[in-house]
């Protein structure tokens, strides 16, 4: 059977139908938001680096987010006290009231939440590419540990890495706490020790997902197959 060749364009189809439509004083700048992956079968995966292209590998194929667009406007600063070094972090501004009181209430607690990393463009997702390549990196030894472009929950404004952004994390009074608390804000570890991408386990990565009505699951990060099984 023939394999398709798709071609992962670094903007969402959505934003460029609408800046057709607007004259270039009214041509809105997006960013990307998605509910769920879209996995595919028969399909090779591709993104274009620089004009090359190359293939998407597991685990990150079939885990490619197809967002709907959002303005740019809806992305608020972190305030200061709570990102890593004071640094300039945005997140979306319906998930940063939520981190700001689940980071008061870990305060509180005497355990210090500071956000290294939050909202990265798709563009930006693929300047982290070109940026060790010309380092002398290889595509495939990068992908490995980095998500490629369109691939990644940063995009979304929703997802928050804490700082420290390695293996030290997991070993933290932070990751400690935010297993035990994080849920009640709306957050999740996506890429747990045992997720369901099958992606290398990134316990300092944690995304907005919402606060769940009581008997009800958080609508971003639904298995949907799981669901199904689990209703059948």
């Amino acid at each position: 059977m023939k394999h398709v060749t798709l071609t992962l364009m670094l903007a969402a189809s959505a934003s460029i139908i609408s800046m057709a439509a607007a004259s270039p004083e009214e041509q809105p700048v997006h960013i990307a938001r998605a509910a769920l992956p879209v996995k595919f079968d028969n399909v090779v995966e591709t993104i274009m680096i620089d004009n090359q292209r190359y293939e998407v590998p597991e685990p990150w194929a079939g885990n490619r987010l197809f967002p709907t667009t959002r303005n740019l406007d809806e992305l608020r600063p972190i305030p200061p006290e709570y990102a890593y070094d004071g640094s300039e972090i945005y997140i979306l501004a319906e998930a940063l009231e939520p981190f700001v009181e689940m980071a008061a209430r870990a305060h509180q607690d005497g355990v210090e939440l500071l956000a290294e990393s939050a909202y990265r463009s798709v563009h930006y997702q693929a300047r982290i590419f070109k940026k060790r390549m010309k380092e002398g990196y290889r595509y495939e030894d990068i992908v490995r540990y980095v998500a490629p472009p369109g691939y990644s929950q940063h995009m979304l404004g929703t997802a928050i890495d804490f700082y420290p952004s390695n293996w030290e994390f997991a070993e933290s009074e932070q990751y400690r706490w935010l297993q035990e608390h994080a849920g009640e804000f709306g957050f999740e570890e996506t890429f747990s020790r045992h997720n369901r991408y099958n992606i290398s386990w990134e316990s300092w990565h944690w995304n907005y997902v919402g606060k769940a009505e009581p008997g009800l699951t958080a609508g971003i990060g639904i298995d949907i197959e799981e669901e199904i099984e689990r209703i059948e």
